[in-house]
């Protein structure tokens, strides 16, 4: 079955919690995983940036029902491609909370969120770009 990777910027509503964090990332994990959605959530200072893989038309769906999400606003598909293999092959839903802890790839994804929220490049790549590279490198 062939796979896409869609990529997703959004602002949060209020700043989230710890306990917000953690109940969004339960049900994302436990709702992907009955879909074959693989992927990883980014969550600095107010913005998400989020990974979903998966059968496109899988993921076209779940993206409709994450933007009617009322957690967040001004969502915003920044990559939404074909893919030979998933980045995130382990994963029904990685959650990295760049606010609480120091990531294994924390500067390079912080320079990712501050592209994605100026809206620039990260050298000749899109901010999505980049951080499917971080991962798959």
């Amino acid at each position: 079955m062939s796979i896409n990777q869609l990529v997703y910027v959004s602002q949060a509503v209020r700043k989230m919690s710890v306990d917000d964090l953690r109940d969004i990332h339960a049900q994302a994990r436990s709702n992907n995983e009955l879909v074959d959605v693989t992927g990883s959530l980014f969550y600095n200072g107010g913005w998400f940036l989020q990974v979903l893989e998966g059968p496109a038309p899988t993921l076209s769906k779940l993206y409709q029902k994450i933007e009617r999400d009322p957690r967040h606003k001004n969502s915003r598909v920044l990559y939404n491609e074909p893919a030979s293999f998933r980045t995130f092959p382990r994963w029904n839903m990685n959650m990295t909370n760049l606010d609480e802890r120091q990531a294994d790839k924390y500067d390079e994804l912080v320079e990712v969120m501050e592209a994605v929220r100026a809206n620039r490049k990260i050298g000749s790549a899109s901010p999505a770009v980049t951080l499917l590279k971080i991962f798959k490198g």
